[in-house]
């Protein structure tokens, strides 16, 4: 086809703007473009730092490990409850002679045989008592440091001031707590709070810890006449506590009009944890509480319990002189082990004293 020169003269009506930027064949105002671009980019900046918070707080979390929770203890049943087969049990399970600083077999029994009582030697009575009793005490100050543990790791995670944080959910915190944790940190933060009957963190820290191992010892010894008492037969009950409940056992010299009873357990490890529990958030312990925030030692710790007996400074004075006298302290520093109990399905050897029917002592 010919075109005249006169319409290769004519003026192209597309002919580009100055003014105007091309897109393809569509010609932008610039104003439009660089507010698109201005609009994109700062969405772009919203999406970026987003990410940079997410993974951040997934790598903060990831950088602090979880405490290890204690492995649950087996509870030993004792198919011939007599003293004499315990003591059998603690020589085979190397919980006879026991040394500072010892790793402890995680031996617990469900009770104290009944005839324990009847035991006349003082001394042997003592020591089965007492290396009956020390891996309950142990495995229950592995739970309470556990707790203690996973607490400061959620603290940690928790970008707020401790003064700012109330673990109440349906309290208007100053600080969305919550926000920072997984589904199961808070989970076990509202249990932790039910069970120590708080929502502040500065009493949960004072709360949520151990009672030393020759306390935990001396009390039980003091309360349950080594073992011997008649709540401590009929109910598991080693520490003495009371209860008004329905169940529980009546004490014999109990006065006219009151109606305390003495709270019976399923097993020595339920007793050994409602004491701790009972220690820890209490208001008649709080000065217990706040000495253990700055010191370990039992003989100082001991003049936190003038509440926990109606004689006052004499209980005190009690529980110190069985510490001392016991030789306690070296409990302090025992561990309890985290294998499980052997088998000892041997036979019988006739030169074994206090031999259990079908097995064989060490």
């Amino acid at each position: 086809m010919n075109t005249s020169s006169s319409e290769l003269n004519k003026p192209d009506s597309r002919q580009k703007s100055p003014h105007m930027m091309c897109f393809g064949k569509r010609q932008v105002r610039p104003w439009v473009v660089y507010s698109t671009l201005g609009v994109a980019m700062v969405l772009l900046f919203v999406v970026i730092s987003i990410l940079d918070i997410s993974f951040q707080a997934e790598s903060h979390f990831s950088t602090i490990p979880l405490p290890k929770k204690p492995k649950e203890p087996v509870l030993v049943a004792e198919s011939h409850p007599a003293t004499d087969n315990l003591i059998n049990r603690l020589k085979k399970y190397g919980l006879w002679k026991i040394h500072p600083a010892g790793e402890i077999p995680r031996f617990l029994i469900e009770s104290y045989p009944p005839d324990l009582y009847a035991l006349n030697d003082i001394s042997l009575r003592k020591r089965v008592f007492l290396h009956s009793l020390l891996p309950h005490a142990l495995f229950v100050r592995q739970e309470a440091l556990y707790k203690r543990d996973r607490l400061e790791s959620i603290l940690g995670k928790i970008k707020c001031s401790h003064e700012d944080i109330n673990f109440d959910l349906n309290y208007e915190n100053q600080c969305s707590w919550s926000d920072f944790l997984a589904e199961d940190d808070v989970r076990f933060i509202q249990n932790l709070c039910k069970n120590y009957r708080t929502t502040s963190v500065a009493d949960l820290l004072e709360r949520v810890d151990a009672v030393p191992t020759s306390i935990i010892l001396a009390q039980g010894a003091l309360e349950s006449s080594w073992g011997s008492s008649r709540f401590t037969r009929e109910g598991n009950s080693i520490f003495g506590m009371w209860t008004w409940k329905n169940k529980g056992i009546v004490p014999a010299r109990r006065e006219d009009g009151k109606t305390h009873k003495v709270t019976a357990y399923e097993n020595i490890l339920d007793s050994v944890r409602a004491y701790q529990l009972t220690l820890n958030r209490l208001d008649p312990y709080k000065e217990f509480r706040q000495l253990r925030r700055q010191t370990d030692d039992p003989l100082i710790l001991a003049d936190g319990l003038t509440m926990y007996s109606e004689r006052g400074e004499e209980y005190v004075e009690d529980i110190k002189k069985v510490i001392i006298s016991n030789n306690l302290q070296k409990y302090d520093s025992c561990r309890l082990s985290d294998q499980d109990l052997p088998d000892f399905s041997l036979p019988v050897t006739k030169s074994t004293k206090f031999i259990e029917p079908g097995k064989a002592s060490l």
